[in-house]
This record gives C-alpha cells, structure tokens and sequence, in this order.
C-alpha cells in the first residue's frame, strides 16, 4: 500500500479531478448521449488508399468533412442539453461558476495557439478563404461587442448614481445595508459570466460560437469523468479525442471561429482559486482520504469487519474536523472563500483517486507475490519449469531489437507471433517477469499523471498527427513527448530498483506503428488490473473450489491436487505471457504486456479454463457501459 506524505500527497493533487457535481453528471449525459450517435470518425478517418492516409487534415475536403462533423456533435449536444431541460442559462453558469479550471499554462497555451493560427498559410480555395475571413470578421465583431459591453459595465460601476456619499453614517442603517453590501458583491461576481448568456431563455438561440462556454464545459466534464473513471466512456472516450483533437488543429480551429479546449479542472488548482491550498499541509489531510482495504494487497486475504469500520470512522472523524476548520457557509465564495460542499468534493476526490490507484496497483502486487511465494530463480520443479524456447524467428532478450520485426518494428520480419520468440533460461525469465511486473506497478501508480501527460500530448497545438495503417487499422499517429519523458523517468527508477540487470529492451515505443499516439498507449496500460485481477482471483479461490466434492473430483483427476492446478496457471502466464509473442511482442518495453494481450486471447485452449468457469470467471474485457 503506498504511504502517502503531506508533501507527496500535494504534488499528487495536481494531477487528481474534481469530482463531478449533480449538474455536471446531467451533462456528462448529454456529452455521452452525443458521442453515441456522432459518427464523426467513421466519417473523417478514412483513408484514400490502401496504405492509410493520402487525404492529409489541411486539403478543402477533409477540413469541410472536419468542421460539418464538429458544428453537428455542437448542434446535437445543444438540441439533447435542450430536450433534457438544461437548457436555461442559470443551469449553464451554475456549473461554469463551480467548474472553474485554474492553470498555469492555459495563458501560454492560448498565446502559442493564436501565434501558430496566424502562421497558418492560406493556400486554400478561393471560396474557402472567404469562408475564413468571414468567421474571422465575425469573431472580431464578436470580441467588439464584448469590449463595449464590458466599457459599460465600468461605466455603470463608477456612475454617480450608486455613490456609497448617499447612504447615511449612522450604525443602524450601516448595519441594516450590509446584506445590500453582500447582495451587491453576489451581483459582481456573476456579472464575470459570458454576456451572450444574459437576457436570453435558452441556449437554443445561440450559435455554437457564442455557445462556446457551453460546448467547453461539457467537453472538459467527459475528459474529467474518464481520468476519474477509467473503466467508463470506453465507446466514447476516442471518439471525443479525436473530435478535440481535430478542433484544436491551427487551420482548423481558424475556420472554426472558437475553440472546444479548456484544462482539466484538477484539485490543487482549485483549493488555490478558493484561498484554500493550506489544507494540503494538515497532516489530518492523510486520515480523511486514507484507503479503507478489504482485502491484503499481498495475499489476497480477507480484513475483518471490524477494522474496516474502525478506518472508516476515523477517516469520518477527519473529514469532519477539517470541513468545520477550513470551509465556510454557502456564500463562502463571495469572500474568496471555499463552502463546505466544494470543500468536501475535493476530500473526496482525493479519496477516490487514492482509492482508484491501490485498487490498480493491487492485483500487480498479489502477482508479484505469487511469483517469489511459488517459484524460485535459481532452482525449479521440472513441470512447472519457466525456460523459454523460442521458435526459428525467435531473438535472445540480449540481441539488438529483441523481437523478430527488423530494427524499427515496422513489420519486416516475418516470425510467425503466435509462438514464443525469446529464448530465455529459467532463472533469466523469472527475473524478466519480476522486472516487468515491478515497472507495471509503478506505473499503476502514477497512472494520474499519466492521463494529464497523455490528454496533454494528444490535445497539442505543437504536434500534429498521422492518418496511417500501423497492420492495426487506420491509426491517427502523434509524438508523445510528455508521456515519453514521465515513463523514461518511471523506467529509469525500476531499473535502478530492480538491484540486477536489466533484462531485455529499454526501448518505449510511443508516436510509431506499435504505439500510434497517447489514446493507445493510456488504454493499454489501463487494460493489466483487468487482466491480472480476475488471475490473483482465480488462485486465491481455488481452496474455496476444493470445498466442492465435485469440483474438487474434477480437479484431481485432471491436474492431481490444488497445488498444481495453482502451479498449472501461474506457470503457463509467467511463461507464454512473458514469452514475446503477438504481433509487435518482443522483450520491450511494449512487447512485454503486446504478450500478456495475446495470452489472454488464448486462455479458451488451455487445459485449466474450465477452472476457470468454474470460479465464476467471464473474461478479461470488463464492462463497456
């Protein structure tokens, strides 16, 4: 279990969300229910031959294909925020005032997104370049009608019909106005609001450019809903990258006329906003959102109810005693306070984040366990040996690119993947399992960073993408160079851990064929608890199986005794899982779970699966919902 600091713990809320309030989950339902009918990739990706690629994002047919898909997702998501009455604008800046993304790079962000606009050259059509000064026109004017707007409310601010000389100096009608006062400071802050949502009744009336405060909001809200949940929006999270992908493209944001993007709003950042960044140093901070376990991280073994409740109340007690110190009434914001509510969704948004990350690092952990408690490097039972064997394609870990698809992995070998192609003694694999199970905790660990890394990375201004076919379909290839640095940095620290050499490749392939882009490489990281779960699972419930008659009657008649059907199973994954198989497997640092995919997709073969049934297993993919 990762024992968190004060200090650690505050570097650790940069990178956590803010939980969805109840207005926010209501249009997290209208982004879901858009993306579901969009078909917005299935129109823009495709390719104009059989290679991938050929039509690039700036030729006139692509960039209109791009736009109609964008404005349709804006007109549906208004049209279904309408029919599901969210529509009035006090629903709309409800959440925009509670939603309030605070970063240190959006000012440079956007300053490095208009000077990259402006460089955009216009080598389009005569008509299209029409079309581009027009939306430009049109957003001058709009930034026009902004500024007067705003030279008259300061007008109004200073007129000397509001003059504090008119109100009298004695006490009882200084007291009796200072709610006036409160009233008058409440009116100020909303007044901060985007104008084109005053005087109206619906969002209806507005078009997806004036809309665009809306359109942001709830772009931001299914961003943040997946760092929170990665196991939701699994239909819908890439086709919502790629719409903002493509939205935040210089020429195509030109013509678009506004933009989609808006960071994450993240808890530090928000307790900063809120004057209330000193409660990341209250030590009671570590109670309040400590994880409650309910079963031994390394064993597997069962807590008991009663020092589960005892956590729990003493994480209640915290909780408690830091919302009555810190927080203030509900109108606590217009004094630059923090209210109770927004303070205590933000405890429990790092609760739910710390819940989330011990939750993913425990099946890893229990794997790691059951590797050093069940087999040994330097001696072995000859059954359940790990030696590897690799085919007639096959690579040594020690070669130069370990795997058998030539230098880059482009596909130039012509190994057959469905075998093994490393050649590895016993002692040699149990120490590259160890290693590459130690590197798949670590990352587990900061899989929060990981998605603020890769969100970054994919929703850049600077790097542009690739329609190709990588011999996985048409993929939308992009540098990654954020997500690049943070897994040198987690490589570099399990190497220096691992206290052995390294076995096989150090290479991390991110921005080619095997790891087309940020998406690819977040989900896939994100699929190893799924898999290794329902594994740690399965060998904790075999003595619980036993106490079946029959089951137990199966059992050892088709593998002998508990012990080497437990053996049966982690043998054959510590071997074919790890064994470079798969169509870019290998002994890197990608091939290494390319492996543990394509193990996963033959467990139907082997001996042991209706065991597995048994167990009440049902596969390795999770929920889609």
């Amino acid at each position: 279990m990762e024992q968190y600091t004060t200090d650690s713990l505050k570097e650790f809320c940069n990178y956590i969300p803010v939980r969805l309030t109840a207005s926010e989950r209501a249009l997290l339902t209208v982004l879901e229910s858009t993306l579901h009918v969009s078909e917005y990739t299935d129109n823009v990706d495709v390719a104009s031959n059989r290679y991938g690629g050929g039509t690039s994002r700036g030729s006139i047919h692509k960039v209109r294909k791009i736009l109609d898909g964008i404005l349709e997702a804006c007109h549906v998501a208004t049209g279904l925020g309408v029919c599901g009455m969210l529509d009035h604008p006090s629903t709309v800046l409800k959440s925009l005032n509670t939603n309030t993304a605070i970063s240190s790079n959006a000012k440079e962000e956007e300053d490095t997104l208009e000077k990259v606009i402006a460089e955009v050259p216009s080598g389009l059509s005569k008509k299209s370049r029409k079309a581009m000064k027009q939306a430009e026109k049109a957003k001058k004017k709009l930034e026009k009608k902004k500024r007067k707007q705003q030279l008259q409310k300061i007008n109004v601010e200073y007129s000397p019909s509001i003059e504090v000389e008119r109100v009298s100096d004695a006490e009882d009608i200084i007291d009796d106005s200072q709610p006036d006062i409160v009233e008058k400071k409440t009116s100020e802050k909303e007044d901060v609001t985007p104008s084109q949502y005053q005087n109206i009744k619906s969002i209806a009336a507005l078009t997806p450019a004036q809309n665009e405060a809306f359109l942001q909001n709830i772009c931001e809200i299914g961003r943040r809903n997946k760092v929170l949940n990665p196991s939701k929006m699994r239909a819908t999270y890439g086709k919502l990258m790629h719409l903002l992908q493509d939205a935040q493209s210089p020429s195509i944001a030109k013509s678009l006329g506004f933009s989609l993007f808006k960071d994450l709003v993240m808890v530090r950042p928000f307790l900063q906003s809120r004057n209330a960044e000193n409660i990341l140093d209250d030590p009671r901070l570590l109670t309040a959102t400590m994880y409650v376990k309910t079963k031994d991280e390394v064993t597997g073994e069962v807590v008991e109810r009663h020092v589960i409740e005892r956590m729990i109340d003493m994480k209640r007690s915290a909780l408690n005693s830091l919302l009555k110190e810190y927080s203030q009434e509900q109108d606590a914001t217009v004094d630059g306070g923090i209210s109770q509510e927004e303070l205590s969704r933000c405890i429990e948004s790092i609760s739910d984040a710390i819940a989330v990350v011990e939750s993913n690092v425990a099946p890893v952990q229990r794997m790691i366990h059951l590797l050093e408690s069940n087999f040994q490097q330097s001696s072995y039972e000859k059954e359940f040996s790990l030696e590897l064997r690799g085919s007639g394609n096959s690579f040594s870990s020690n070669s130069r690119y370990g795997y058998g698809f030539g230098a880059f992995g482009g596909g130039f070998g012509n190994r057959d993947s469905s075998g093994p192609t490393l050649s590895h003694s016993h002692s040699t694999q149990y120490t590259f399992v160890w290693q590459s199970l130690t590197l798949w905790r670590e990352v587990q660990r900061n899989m929060h960073c990981l998605w603020c890394c890769a969100d970054s990375d994919l929703l850049s201004v600077n790097t542009s993408y690739q329609l190709l076919n990588t011999g996985q379909g048409l993929n939308r290839v992009q540098q990654c160079p954020k997500v690049g640095r943070v897994m040198r940095y987690l490589l570099n620290k399990t190497q220096k851990a691992a206290g052995s050499p390294w076995v096989g490749l150090s290479v991390i392939h991110l921005g080619d064929r095997d790891v087309p882009n940020a998406l690819v490489f977040i989900d896939k990281y994100t699929q190893i608890p799924r898999f290794l779960k329902p594994i740690a699972d399965f060998c904790d419930e075999i003595p619980e199986l036993m106490e079946n008659e029959k089951i137990a009657s199966y059992v050892e008649h088709q593998f002998g005794d508990e012990h080497k059907l437990k053996m049966s199973v982690l043998s054959d994954y510590f071997k074919h899982g790890f064994d470079g198989s798969g169509d870019d497997g290998g002994s890197c640092i990608d091939g290494r779970l390319t492996s543990s995919w394509n193990w996963t997709s033959r467990i139907v073969k082997k001996n042991y699966y209706h065991a597995f049934m048994l167990s009440g297993f049902q596969g390795f993919d999770g929920d889609f919902k």
